[in-house]
């Protein structure tokens, strides 16, 4: 579909819909951002809508939720509040649907209807199929979010997930540099977001994007943060970018940070005060969607291989007897990545989804869990124009992955005993695990072995980005496939990747089998959509754990 195509579509939902009576006294304005919907429940979904009223104060809404496109079923109404305190984003948690029903929606104003919104209740009891897509890593100016307009023109994908860096918050000419930057693709504000106003302003430029819009629209949604949401690198007391005391204190970002996502996200608010994302939601007797947060709430900084460098700069022995002491303070099982509190709640929602009798427990999170190895010759695919500082960071991921150790310390590589405790739940307490991660930019499928082999714990489907840049900008010297099959070659627990291009996951859920999709674009630069392809995985389920995956 092209962009005017979804236009066209988004017309003619309008038409479709004859204008309702408004009673005297709804507010005049507009709708700015769409429709979105999310969190579904058996008998419960999030509707969201953003809506600028034409004298600025707060604005009292209608919303419709129907069985039929026309509402001439009208299945619930009610009201919804656009607060200049929330920057008029209006939410309603609309209960007492239908389970297992599609539903069209819409908000209603003085001056006319909202675009009209579909969204679906999950299932109660015996559910045959889940079928999902799932995101990460859009950076608007580095290019086209093609993956969210093809996602929601599938009429297979019952729910969109988003695993994190929904946005990035940067200031203009940063991330990407400006001769990078797409011109079209411009963000407000033009300086780093650190306020509440200045995120807001950022989830408004990113939702100006029509594909965005459409996925909100046709999909419901549910979404956690990564660290750019916040600031890169964000972990509990603190991020790389954030300077204490010139941004202002670190707590005072995240709550700014925070309340701008509760407030454009279709999802549930937490309590009051309270920035907690992880969650779960049931599909029906077939799945647990578990919602984890590895970024804010329980992690420290990650460990730091600047001391490492160092001795290694000393000779060989000096590098090896460095590595073994970080290998001790790295598997320290202190070291936690969820936080107790939500560790036990983990465990606690695989053990009661096994208990219900799913097939299969999704851990929706932000971060590649499976080992991953810098290995040998990745180097000599550096680019002659590579930068001096892309050149020290492959270099030295090769040299640390001949220690035996993780090329990058921001995933679950820098907190393996924790990695250890959540793979050994899904071992003890669950069916068939499939993990989905983001952040890395590339795509990677994964078979995490249990403690002593034998068997999976889990399956991993690390689902590479929207449309940020991955090793491909980096290591420009190869030829087709050869950073692949460099990469799988080191990494045994590796069953396929693409470092090469952007899109997005997809997944169907049955009793018996997992069936994926990698659904890739050859250019996110090009304001049309290039040719798609697929890449397809499959694993069976069984009372042992997920099969290894099986590729093409």
């Amino acid at each position: 579909m092209t962009l005017s195509r979804r236009s066209l579509l988004i017309a003619a939902s309008l038409a479709a819909a004859p204008v309702p009576a408004v009673a005297q006294g709804s507010p005049q304005g507009r709708f700015t951002h769409g429709v979105a919907s999310g969190d579904p429940l058996e008998t419960a979904v999030i509707l969201w809508t953003r809506f600028a009223p034409a004298d600025g104060g707060d604005a009292e809404l209608r919303f419709e939720v129907s069985e039929r496109e026309d509402f001439s079923r009208i299945a619930r109404r009610g009201r919804a509040v656009a607060r200049a305190a929330n920057d008029y984003c209006a939410k309603v948690d609309v209960r007492g649907l239908r389970p297992g029903r599609s539903y069209y929606y819409r908000f209603l104003s003085g001056a006319g209807p909202s675009p009209t919104g579909m969204t679906k209740t999950a299932p109660r009891g015996a559910a045959a199929r889940l079928s999902f897509a799932f995101f990460s890593c859009s950076n608007k100016p580095f290019g086209y979010f093609h993956a969210y307009g093809h996602a929601a023109a599938r009429a297979d994908i019952d729910i969109a997930l988003h695993l994190g860096d929904y946005i990035y918050e940067y200031a203009r000419g940063v991330y990407p540099a400006a001769d990078v930057a797409l011109a079209d693709r411009v963000i407000e504000p033009a300086g780093e977001i650190v306020t509440y106003a200045d995120y807001c302003a950022r989830y408004a430029s990113y939702h100006d994007d029509i594909d965005l819009q459409e996925l909100r629209r046709l999909k419901p949604m549910s979404v956690i943060w990564d660290d750019h949401e916040l600031a890169n690198n964000a972990y509990r007391t603190g991020a790389q970018n954030h300077q204490e005391g010139a941004e202002g204190a670190w707590t005072d970002r995240v709550a700014a940070a925070a309340k701008a996502f509760f407030d454009w996200m279709p999802i549930r608010r937490p309590d009051p005060g309270s920035a907690r994302i992880y969650r779960s939601l049931d599909w029906g007797d077939l799945a647990r969607i578990i919602l984890l947060d590895t970024r804010l709430i329980g992690r420290p900084q990650e460990f730091s291989y600047d001391a490492l460098a160092a001795a290694a700069a000393e000779g060989p022995e000096a590098a090896l007897a460095a590595a073994q002491a970080f290998r001790a303070q790295l598997t320290n099982p202190a070291l936690s990545r969820l936080g107790a509190a939500q560790e036990a709640w983990f465990e606690a929602e695989v053990a009661g989804s096994k208990a219900r009798g799913h097939a299969w427990q999704v851990i929706a999170q932000q971060v590649v869990m499976g080992e991953q190895i810098a290995p040998a010759g990745l180097s000599r695919l550096l680019g002659e124009d590579a930068s001096p500082g892309t050149r020290r960071y492959v270099t030295g991921g090769e040299q640390i992955g001949a220690l035996g150790l993780p090329w990058n310390l921001d995933s679950w590589g820098g907190y393996p005993a924790a990695r250890a405790r959540l793979l050994e739940a899904c071992v003890a307490h669950g069916t068939n695990a499939i993990v989905l991660s983001g952040d890395s930019h590339n795509c990677w499928v994964n078979n995490l072995a249990a403690a002593g082999g034998g068997r999976n714990a889990a399956i991993e489907f690390a689902g590479g980005s929207v449309s940020s840049f991955g090793f491909e900008s980096a290591l420009t010297n190869a030829q087709p496939g050869e950073r692949e099959a460099i990469m799988r070659g080191g990494n045994p627990g590796m069953a396929w990747c693409d470092v090469t291009r952007r899109g997005y996951g997809a997944v169907t859920l049955t009793r018996e089998a997992c069936a994926a999709e990698w659904v890739a674009f050859e250019n996110v630069r090009d304001a049309a959509a290039s040719s798609v392809t697929v890449t397809t995985l499959t694993s069976a389920a069984s009372a042992n754990g997920p099969s290894d995956w099986a590729v093409g």
